[in-house]
């Protein structure tokens, strides 16, 4: 065309403001459907094309979500299946609303010394916490100056949150491994340092009360390698073996293995996720569902509202399921 084409070009053509053309290129739910098609064709045909730097700059916005996610020096956390299905659902929800996902490791902030400097600078607009332990002090600032931020697998007062209770999948894989005949159940814990550690092991002990089982708890850490361990303590005794964790099961599944003895014929196990791969192990996991990527498409949902229509935050609740599959048979072999 010659010469730049700039915001007040678009309004001429379209027949608008200046105003109007960034709010209709913005997506602003102010401006109606038909504006928004009749300015975005405008911008088109001129070949106009906003800055995504003056956008953010007058909105005094970053439209960027940071997702906290611990930091281990032995172990990246996308190794594992729990952290890339909450990504999922982090991504299915940003792109409803335009935002860009950032990896943010725990405590390791670069230039900023607080997880309130991250927003208050404006790097992120709000922040998603992939799960962090019972006691963490380090939110206490977000809370007490109203900041934006979900915890995703942990709750706490003040906070906003989306949390999964064990108890439907829990009270379902009970029922299940009582209908076959087993009436000594082991448990492997999670890490008890963590609220849904804690949750899921109440939840195993209330449930054996109920059901008059015999247990044996061996304390985990959600860990395969704890799942793998347990096993010296729970080859001899339950018929049955839950976990907290499908990691935790697979590690029992190995030392089962290495030890002759047999899934489901000798020992039946549950484990807990129904992440990948628990429907391709040999045998296929039976397991407790756990809606996690549908927990991450929320957290972005509830941030979302947070951050753009100021919205105080609250606490939500998912309900886990229960898959069977084969790795569990009737009591005294199938």
């Amino acid at each position: 065309m010659g010469k730049n084409v700039g915001r007040e070009d678009v309004a001429k053509a379209a027949g608008v403001s200046e105003s109007t053309v960034s709010r209709a290129l913005n997506n602003s739910p102010l401006i109606s459907e038909e504006i928004k098609k009749k300015v975005r064709q405008a911008a088109e045909k001129l070949g106009y094309f906003p800055s995504r730097t003056a956008t953010l700059f007058a909105s005094n916005r970053s439209f960027a979500i940071g997702f906290v996610v611990p930091f281990y020096p032995s172990i990246m956390p996308f190794t594992r299946p729990y952290f890339p299905s909450l990504l999922d659902g982090l991504l299915l929800g940003s792109l409803e609303h335009n935002y860009t996902i950032s990896i943010v490791f725990e405590n390791h902030l670069g230039r900023y010394r607080s997880y309130q400097e991250l927003i208050n600078s404006h790097s992120f607009d709000g922040l998603v916490f992939a799960i962090t332990k019972d006691h963490f002090p380090e939110l206490q600032p977000l809370i007490d100056h109203s900041l934006p931020f979900v915890l995703v697998n942990n709750y706490q007062q003040g906070a906003a949150s989306i949390y999964a209770r064990p108890d439907v999948g829990m009270t379902k894989a009970f029922e299940h491994a009582i209908g076959l005949g087993h009436s000594h159940i082991g448990y492997i814990t999670g890490d008890l340092q963590f609220k849904n550690g804690k949750d899921r092991l109440a939840m195993f002990e209330k449930l054996a009360a109920h059901h008059h089982c015999t247990t044996t708890i061996v304390e985990g850490n959600f860990s395969r390698s704890s799942g793998f361990d347990a096993f010296s303590q729970l080859r001899n005794g339950p018929s049955l073996v839950m976990t907290a964790s499908d990691r935790q099961a697979f590690g029992f599944f190995q030392a089962c293995s290495e030890h002759t003895k047999r899934v489901p014929q000798d020992i039946s196990v549950i484990g807990y996720d129904n992440f990948q791969p628990a429907s391709t192990s040999a045998p296929p996991l039976t397991t407790v569902n756990h809606p996690i990527t549908e927990m991450g498409k929320e957290a972005v949902l509830m941030l979302v509202s947070m951050i753009e229509q100021g919205r105080a935050g609250q606490q939500k609740w998912a309900d886990t399921d229960f898959v069977i599959r084969k790795s569990t048979t009737r009591y005294g072999g199938a």
